[in-house]
């Protein structure tokens, strides 16, 4: 976490008497990727400079403490608080120039009683009793704050229509290169974020709004009035070798289960998936993230898989019930794939099929289902 010094705080302090200055300044920054998690999707800030009051700070939606109590538990729950922060611009640049992330900063055209309105509500919004906030991946970030900020505060031409975009294929578009962390999303996110969004709501991302913004006029022209690029490097993402593909993994794991029987390849095969089903469970019904709820992945991730491994191994009967149930809810989720419900990762197809030849040999253990 950033800390605010205090000089930051004094420079609170000292902006308030500046608001009616005609040389105030604000521009939006939008951060690209970096290398952790959770920057992947880039960072959004808006900088206030007074010229005359030699005042420059960047306000900041997207400060949180990792060493809150129960970090994890309270960010999957949807209950960990992000918080406004003020930073110096220069240290501001300077971490993300160490961090190898590009900068983008448009200055936006408002006039003087619009720049008032914002810098008053980015006022309000740091108080003590004002700067926290519950954080939601897609419905409550550093970058829908700034949105919300712009579009309230401004006189713009913006119309919202509904686009061809959902969230998921907004958030696949910056992870091409870390593919293990796409299959994760893919994995733990419901079906209710591959439904088509409004242009407002797709401005979740900073790109996004970055690049919408572009295209928003005021009563004198472009919102943008001009564009400045920090830092400036060709490809923001990261990329993995072809070996941590998570589909040449999987696909091996095929090959091998195609030409063995092996319990030993069987049963821990199961366990995972059983286990994993089991999380992704947990988390949809404690989750208050509208993201990570009606995960309808559960149907072949399938939980009772730890039932069958575990409680019927010695009752074919009731083994062979649970797996046909398990199997049908497998065949149910093709259609759902097809109709594009909710999404389908090309990585899933060779653990689709391990799933189905193990479920096949329990049911028809005479059959030769070794295909190679």
């Amino acid at each position: 976490m950033k800390k605010i010094t205090l000089i930051t705080i004094f420079l609170l302090l000292v902006i308030r008497p500046s608001f009616a200055n005609d040389n105030i300044e604000i521009t939006l920054l939008t951060c690209s990727s970096g290398k952790e998690t959770f920057s992947a999707w880039g960072h959004t800030a808006i900088r206030v400079v007074d010229k005359t009051a030699k005042i420059d700070v960047v306000y900041n939606f997207g400060i949180f403490n990792f060493n809150t109590p129960n970090f994890y538990g309270k960010f999957v729950k949807g209950r960990l608080n992000y918080q406004l922060g003020i930073q110096n611009t220069y240290r501001f640049y300077a971490s993300y120039e160490r961090e190898n992330r590009q900068i983008i900063e448009q200055k936006l055209n408002l006039t003087e009683e619009e720049k008032i309105k914002i810098i008053s509500r980015l006022e309000y919004l740091y108080q003590p009793e004002n700067r926290y906030y519950l954080y939601r991946f897609a419905g409550k970030n550093c970058t829908t704050e700034l949105r919300n900020l712009i579009l309230e505060s401004v006189s713009t031409d913006f119309e919202n229509t509904l686009t061809e975009k959902t969230q998921r294929k907004q958030l696949n578009e910056f992870l091409e290169g870390r593919l293990w962390l796409k299959f994760s999303m893919s994995l733990i996110m419901g079906y209710k974020i591959d439904e088509k969004i409004d242009l407002h709501q797709s401005m979740f991302l900073p790109d996004y709004l970055c690049n919408e913004l572009r295209n928003v006029k005021v009563d004198n022209g472009s919102i943008i009035e001009s564009e400045q690029i920090y830092n400036q490097i060709d490809d923001p993402y990261c990329n993995y070798p072809f070996l941590a593909n998570p589909i040449l993994i999987f696909t091996i794991l095929l090959i091998i289960v195609l030409v063995s029987k092996s319990k030993y390849i069987k049963n821990p095969v199961l366990i995972i998936t059983g286990v994993t089903g089991l999380a992704i469970l947990l988390v949809s019904l404690i989750t208050e993230h509208p993201e990570l709820q009606y995960n309808l992945n559960l149907l072949w991730l399938n939980p009772l898989y730890l039932l069958a491994v575990f409680r019927f191994p010695k009752r074919p009967k009731l083994k062979i019930f649970l797996v046909k149930i398990i199997q049908g809810m497998i065949i149910l989720m093709i259609p759902i794939w097809i109709l594009k419900i909710q999404y389908f990762e090309l990585s899933y197809l060779p653990l689709f099929i391990v799933l189905t030849i193990f479920n096949l040999r329990t049911l028809f253990p005479d059959k030769k289902l070794n295909l190679i």
